[in-house]
């Protein structure tokens, strides 16, 4: 369980680290699976090419343009997937965190494996998750387990700690919602940005509400993650909208 020291850190930073969460068997499990959808480009999946970020291929026309960047729908896509959605110390530190009763997945947003393949990966801006979600509060919490070693050379994520209490204006963001960097506003906050770099087998915790960003792969061997969004009983998916468009997964 969280000591009330972790829980009182990711209510200041908006992020938390569990170090070796899963061990090589259930990480080489992962791996296995993610690199055989890779190869046999097993749908859902969207490309590099449709993300429009700096360093992605212009079209999937374009060299490179056929890269894989997310494996969607991880959750009905493999067991080896929709296990590690209930990982009973994942759920029970989200659940401290949120102090809920009861844990929800919500299947519309991430829920994907994060593929960084080498030459053709594109790197993150600084954004909010939310930007684009709809939900009756902010209060939603991202696990991002790393299949392998996550550093700045791979494209490790960076994170602005404590973003997920700011209050930002909308001249400081462009029209994708990304954080202006050369905003006098952004100046001083971008200077307090924090790499995270995980080793195999460690799990991210962090607010759907902190600023994050990542660069790219800058190495010759892919980068795998995966991502899931959940949220408690009191936190609600806004009807109508695409953050429920698929009925959120209730978790034991």
């Amino acid at each position: 369980m969280l000591t009330k020291a972790q829980i009182q850190q990711f209510k200041i930073d908006g992020y938390l680290l569990l170090p070796q969460v899963l061990s090589e068997v259930e990480l080489s499990a992962l791996r296995k699976k993610t690199t055989e959808h890779l190869k046999n480009r097993i749908q859902p999946f969207e490309l590099e090419a449709e993300v429009d970020y700096p360093g992605a291929p212009n079209s999937e026309h374009a060299a490179g343009g056929d890269t894989i960047r997310r494996l969607l729908n991880a959750h009905h896509r493999d067991y080896v997937y929709k296990k590690l959605s209930k990982h009973q110390f994942v759920i029970q530190s989200i659940q401290k965190i949120l102090k809920c009763e009861t844990l929800a997945l919500n299947p519309n947003h991430h829920n994907c494996i994060m593929t960084k393949q080498p030459q053709f990966s594109s790197k993150t801006m600084w954004h909010r998750d939310t930007r684009y979600w709809n939900f009756s509060d902010k209060y939603l919490i991202n696990s991002w387990v790393a299949f392998g070693d996550e550093k700045q050379e791979n494209g490790a994520m960076s994170i602005l700690p404590g973003s997920h209490r700011w209050e930002v204006e909308n001249d400081a963001l462009d029209e994708h919602q990304f954080l202006k960097t050369n905003h006098p506003y952004n100046q001083q906050r971008l200077s307090t940005a924090r790499l995270v770099e995980l080793n195999a087998g460690d799990i991210l915790l962090f607010s759907a509400h902190c600023f994050h960003a990542a660069g790219n792969n800058q190495t010759s061997k892919s980068k795998f993650s995966l991502v899931y969004t959940y949220h408690g009983e009191s936190t609600k998916p806004i009807a109508n909208t695409p953050s429920a468009l698929k009925p959120v997964i209730a978790l034991p």
